[in-house]
């Protein structure tokens, strides 16, 4: 379960990465230097990372008992 929960936040923030890139090829003013794309695509990782995690162990302890 750690090992997924860490490659969804490597996911987002190579999605992020992606995105920052494909703006910076797309639009002509875009600044390259922010990396907010980046930072949010990690975040929303991290987000789906802990939903999925809270979800699998709240199942673990359900077909527990």
């Amino acid at each position: 379960m750690g090992f997924t929960f860490i490659s969804m936040v490597v996911a987002g923030g190579f999605l992020g990465l992606f995105i920052h890139w494909i703006c910076g090829l797309a639009i002509d003013g875009f600044s390259m230097s922010s990396k907010g794309f980046i930072v949010t695509g990690a975040v929303c990782g991290i987000v789906v990372g802990m939903v999925d995690f809270i979800r699998d162990a709240m199942r673990a302890v359900k077909d527990e008992s």
